[in-house]
């Protein structure tokens, strides 16, 4: 293939890849089960890291949720940006607002208070 049609093929596919849909996100629920097993968790993906996601959370263990984690019972999040989207794990009871704020601290990532 012609290098400037490489070129604009590869500056075009994200933005195909955004008019197709793939600026959904999708959450994996870990509350019911995971391969650890069940956690107060789940992490929802935006953009291109939604793009897949929803089978690599079953083959963890998690359901996939279309459209993101479920707000209800959020008590906070650590959100990473992966560069082609975020990456976020929302926390459920048990979990406190602090113990999520530690996590965060720990994982280099941002605090975000919950939904609503």
């Amino acid at each position: 293939m012609n290098p400037i049609r490489l070129l604009l093929a590869a500056a075009l596919l994200p933005a195909a890849l955004l008019a197709t849909g793939c600026a959904a996100a999708t959450g994996c629920d870990f509350r019911e089960g995971s391969a650890n097993g069940p956690e107060p968790r789940c992490q929802e993906r935006t953009m291109l890291q939604a793009s897949g996601f929803g089978a690599v959370c079953e083959g963890l263990g998690g359901t996939a949720v279309d459209g993101g984690c479920p707000s209800e019972g959020i008590v906070g999040g650590c959100t990473t940006d992966a560069g082609t989207g975020t990456i976020t794990d929302w926390y459920y009871d048990p979990i406190t607002e602090a113990e999520i704020q530690e996590t965060c601290v720990n994982d280099g990532s941002t605090y975000e208070a919950a939904p609503g």
